[in-house]
Formats: C-alpha cells, sequence, structure tokens
C-alpha cells in the first residue's frame, strides 16, 4: 500500500503531533508499507532526526494553515497513493485528494480545525469551550495576548483565525476517516464538529506510539516542569503552588524548561526555582537525572500529552491535571496524583506528598510508573491499527 503523508512540520520541530508523525512513519515502513512524506519546508536542517526517510520538500509561500503550495507537485505525490494521509495544518488540501478520488485519513493531536487556536479553552469564560461559543474574535485576541504576542502578529491571528480559521472545519466532511488520540479527545472535538457540519466522518481512538526511553536513574529528588510559559500550561499554577510549600523544603528544587526570557531570573532563583530555555538531548537527559517527580498543571483538555507519558516512561513520579487524556495516559499507574485544573490547594498538597516521601518510595513508585506504561502502550499495535483504518478507506 501506497500511503502519502503531509505535514506541516518535521520533529523535532514542532511538538507531540509532530513527534507521533515521525513514530509513524517508521513504524508504517517496518510493516512493509511505502511511505512518503512531503513537508512544505524554509531550512532543511529538520532532516536530522529522519535519516532515510523518504522526505520530499515542496515550496510554500505564507504561513500555516493560511500558506499558498504550489498543487503540481502535490498531484503528483497524491497520484501515487493509495491512502492520503493528512496531519495539521493542511485541512484544504483534503479536497486536492479528492479530486482525484483518493481515501483521505485526517489525524488530529489537537483541538484544530475546530478551535482556530487549537485548544477549545475559552479564554474569555476561562473554562473549555462550548460547542456554542462560536464568538472566536475575542478568545483568539485574549489567547495571543496571554502569550505575549507582538501586536501586530495578534491583530494579524485574530483577524484571520477569527473568521476565516472558524471555516476550516468544513473540509472534514469530506474525509474517509478521522484519528484521534483519547476518547476524550475525540469526544470533545466530535461535539463541536457535529455542531458545524452535522453528521461525521467515521471515527477512531488509536494511542500514538510512544517514543523508546530508556530509564534514567534518579539522583536526586527534584521537581520538573516542562511547560514554559504558556498560560494553557499551568505555570502560573505551579508557581502559586510552589510558594507555599518551598518554606518546607529549602533543599529541594523546582527546575523548568522553555521559560524563555525568564531563563536568567535571579527572583525565581531566590526560592530554588531554576529555569532553562530549550536544551538538547544531552542536557535534557542529565536535567531529569536530578529529578525524582514531574508535575503537569495544564488547566486545558490536552488530548494525550507526550510530556505526561515520558514521566512514566522514564521512571518519575508524576502529578498532574485531571483533564483531556491525561487519566487515560495514567491509568492506575500507582505513583500518580491528578488533581483538578486551576486547584492551587490540591497541588500543593499532592507535593507536599510525595516531597516528604524518602527517595527509595520515589523511585520504587517511579519504576512501577515505568512498568504500567509499558504493559499498556504498544507502539507496534497503534501502527497496526492505522493500517486497519487505511485498509477499510481503500476498500
Amino acid at each position: 500500500m501506497n500511503v502519502f503523508m503531509l505535514c506541516g512540520a518535521l520533529w523535532p520541530e514542532g511538538s507531540g503531533g509532530e513527534l507521533a508523525t515521525y513514530l509513524y512513519a517508521k513504524l508504517l515502513i517496518k510493516e512493509g508499507l511505502d511511505v512518503k512524506v512531503a513537508f512544505p519546508h524554509t531550512s532543511g536542517h529538520y532532516y536530522k532526526a529522519w535519516n532515510e526517510l523518504p522526505i520530499h520538500n515542496i515550496p510554500k509561500w505564507g504561513h500555516s494553515k493560511y500558506s499558498c503550495i504550489p498543487t503540481k507537485r502535490l498531484a503528483d505525490l497524491i497520484r501515487w497513493a493509495d491512502v492520503v494521509y493528512v496531519t495539521p495544518p493542511f485541512w484544504r488540501l483534503i479536497m486536492l485528494a479528492k479530486h482525484f478520488n483518493k481515501p483521505v485519513v485526517t489525524h488530529f493531536h489537537s483541538y484544530d480545525p475546530v478551535c482556530p487556536v487549537g485548544s477549545l479553552y475559552n479564554f474569555v469564560g476561562l473554562a473549555k469551550c462550548h460547542p456554542d461559543y462560536r464568538k472566536c474574535g475575542k478568545c483568539v485576541w485574549l489567547y495571543e495576548h496571554s502569550h505575549g504576542r507582538k501586536l501586530r502578529t495578534s491583530l494579524t491571528s485574530t483577524a484571520l483565525n477569527g473568521s476565516v480559521g472558524r471555516f476550516f472545519a468544513h473540509f472534514l466532511r469530506y474525509a474517509d476517516a478521522l484519528i484521534f488520540v483519547s476518547n476524550a479527545h475525540m469526544s470533545l472535538f466530535l461535539e463541536h464538529l457535529r455542531a458545524i457540519i452535522g453528521p461525521v466522518p467515521p471515527s477512531y481512538v488509536i494511542y500514538n506510539p510512544v517514543p523508546d526511553l530508556p530509564y534514567i536513574p534518579c539522583n536526586d529528588l527534584n521537581v520538573g516542569y516542562f511547560g514554559g510559559l504558556s498560560p494553557l500550561k499551568g505555570f502560573h499554577i505551579i508557581l502559586r503552588a510552589w510558594t507555599k510549600i518551598y518554606p518546607r523544603y529549602h533543599s529541594v528544587k523546582l527546575l523548568a524548561t522553555k521559560m524563555g526570557k525568564l531563563t536568567y531570573s535571579h527572583s525565581l532563583r531566590k526560592i530554588n526555582i531554576y529555569v532553562y530555555d530549550l536544551l538538547n538531548w544531552s542536557e535534557f537527559d542529565n536535567l531529569y537525572s536530578s529529578i525524582g517527580l514531574v508535575v503537569f498543571p495544564s488547566i486545558w483538555s490536552e488530548p494525550l500529552p507526550y510530556v505526561a507519558i515520558e514521566s512514566l516512561l522514564r521512571g518519575r513520579i508524576l502529578i498532574a491535571s485531571k483533564v483531556g487524556g491525561v487519566p487515560e495516559v495514567v491509568d492506575n499507574a500507582p505513583g500518580v496524583k491528578l488533581v483538578p485544573p486551576n486547584d492551587v490547594d490540591a497541588l500543593s498538597d499532592s507535593l507536599d506528598w510525595t516531597l516528604s516521601l524518602g527517595r527509595e518510595s520515589v523511585v520504587e513508585l517511579g519504576l512501577k510508573n515505568r512498568e504500567n506504561v509499558l504493559k499498556r502502550f504498544n507502539s507496534r499495535k497503534s501502527a497496526k491499527e492505522l493500517i486497519k483504518v487505511f485498509e477499510k478507506v481503500v476498500e
């Protein structure tokens, strides 16, 4: 079977969705499928992680889902394919594939395009977005403002995402199958999609393949946070919780990554918060060795966060918000505490409980977490389930 994969970015650029696409490309080739990947790129450094995988670079003009891509190169690849596999942000190219009578499987890793900014978090009401609330312009503006965007960028995003961006979801009615990464993800997404287009195409849940990550011995019991400064990731929540428990644990550090302009903050170091910008793999592994606990205080309905999965694979205790697909990730893992989102008291209590444990208990619970996630997630099984969907749409 010939599979044409169309991607907006190549991992390690991007985030969890790009990592999943990379893993799927390798797995599908191992299962004997002929795979070609098209990526509208602007530079070549992305290819390092893809090694010998079949990449076809295609020029583009513009940004993200509003970009323009020459159709001739794409048409040749679509003609070659038995099935077209579409990932964000190229929803409108579903129509090009249907022009050539090719079945389309669309894979989602966020809530784009039913939400113009992909989160389905209502920044006006500070809660999960409801299908009846479709006043996206104000919400997009607050999203951009909360993420510290420049005025010009915020205005452009609000103008486009608050108007044109709301209609990309209509292209999904022409897909042959929709793939989601957790049951919570599919439920919330389809609730909004049905409100927009009515009946939806056949939909499936397939858990993302997991990266092959080894256990990293725990040399210290510091706390790790890897969500950066986005308010959706909840750094403001962990900061408030940390100030409540810090006086009792002066020897413990909170180590935070992707912190951008706060990287050299002396004020944070006064309360033992050490912040870093983006780290390479070896730096990240070294940081992990001094962490016994990972905190994940996200406030939006995360579909299936790789940060949570990675913390379990690394053999760490996890304190996470009970949102989206997180409960499906952790299941009944013994070294996991789930807390309500935005609940500073619950988060500080869970931190207090974990930091009061001895090192031996932390290591033991972390190893049980790793054992639990390895039993429940199987990358080859995920690939085979995706192939079954391909076979259904081709038939």
